[in-house]
C-alpha cells in the first residue's frame, strides 16, 4: 500500500513538471514581446515553423521561417546553442514539434509560444 501510494506520487509531480515545462516561458503567462525582441537583439531567434506560402501570407515581425518540415530533416537555426529560440505557429501544434526536436538536438532555450494569435496577444505584431 506505502508503495502505490508513493507511486502516486511521484507520477502526480511528474506530470505537473512535464505540464509546466511545456507552457511559455517555462509555465510563466507573463512573458512580453517586448522580452522575445530583446533576445533577438542578443543574439536570439524567434522562427515561425509554418510553410513558407503561410509565412508570406503574414509573420509575426521580427521572425524568420524555418518550416517543421525542415527541421525534422535536420535543418537546425544558425545560433548558438545557448542562446533563445522561439518558436510558434498557426495552432501550436507545430510548434510543439519543433520545439521537441530542437530540445534533443541540443538547444537549451527553446520557447514555444504556441500559435500566433498568442504571440500577438502578448504583443507580437503582424508582418507582411
Amino acid at each position: 500500500m506505502k508503495t502505490t501510494v508513493i507511486i502516486i506520487v511521484a507520477i502526480v509531480i511528474l506530470g505537473g513538471i512535464y505540464m509546466f515545462n511545456q507552457q511559455p516561458n517555462g509555465g510563466s503567462d507573463t512573458l512580453a514581446f517586448d522580452t522575445v525582441k530583446a533576445d533577438v537583439a542578443s543574439g536570439g531567434r524567434l522562427i515561425d515553423v509554418r510553410s513558407r506560402a503561410e509565412y508570406d501570407s503574414g509573420h509575426i515581425d521580427g521572425a524568420i521561417n524555418l518550416d517543421v518540415q525542415a527541421i525534422q530533416a535536420g535543418s537546425l537555426p544558425q545560433v548558438a546553442k545557448t542562446q533563445k529560440v522561439y518558436v510558434y505557429c498557426r495552432s501550436g501544434s507545430r510548434s510543439g514539434q519543433a520545439a521537441s526536436i530542437l530540445k534533443s538536438a541540443g538547444f537549451q532555450n527553446v520557447i514555444d509560444l504556441g500559435a500566433m494569435t498568442k504571440v500577438q496577444s502578448i504583443g507580437g505584431t503582424i508582418a507582411y
